[in-house]
């Protein structure tokens, strides 16, 4: 089996059970292989962790770069933005983003690596913020790029936790409203 076969099965080991569910040998069972297999690639759990991490990474640039299509500045801000808002609770990328968020607290691994491919979503924001807004300031561009974020990781969470008080239409509907108040006042 493939490194990259395996490391679909450790993001489905995530995604559906949680960071307490990750073990050598679920994965192992999952993909219907040899533990041996598992720690040919994966040494560690900690290696395996951060492999998933990538890989999420790449998925989520992957969804990104099919859903953000608009030729205005300001809706490709709106395109990206309501990427960062899962459509439901199987949304696979946000429960194992969210099960990273809650592991970075405890390893500091895991904390830098989430670091670093948070400071590429916040990087992405800025950017099409500044196209969507030419004449703000870098510091208002910044600060509402880190607003949306907030809000939208906030949103996220509700989504997968509380699907009954804040479900995915809800919540996808408050971002792009409070993106669009942004790209208002950023331009004025």
């Amino acid at each position: 089996m493939s490194r990259e076969s395996l490391l679909d099965h450790v993001v489905d080991v995530i995604a559906d059970d949680g960071m307490g569910g990750l073990s050598v040998r679920t994965v192992a069972t999952r993909a219907g292989v040899a533990i041996g297999t598992v720690q040919h690639w994966f040494p560690t759990k900690s290696a395996m962790l951060l492999a998933a991490m990538d890989r999420i990474g790449v998925i989520a640039d992957s969804a990104y770069r099919q859903a953000v299509v608009a030729d205005d500045p300001a809706e490709r801000l709106r395109e990206t933005v309501a990427l960062l808002v899962p459509t439901g609770r199987e949304s696979k990328v946000s429960r194992v983003w969210l099960a990273f968020a809650a592991q970075a607290v405890a390893d500091d691994e895991v904390r830098a690596r989430y670091e670093q491919l948070w400071a590429g979503i916040q990087h992405g924001l800025v950017r099409r913020l500044a196209e969507a807004a030419p004449q703000a300031t870098a510091a208002a561009i910044d600060d509402a790029a880190s607003e949306l974020l907030a809000l939208s990781d906030g949103l996220a969470v509700a989504v997968l936790d509380e699907p009954a008080r804040m479900p995915a239409e809800r919540a996808r509907a408050m971002v792009l409203r409070r993106t669009d108040e942004i790209i208002a006042a950023l331009r004025r």
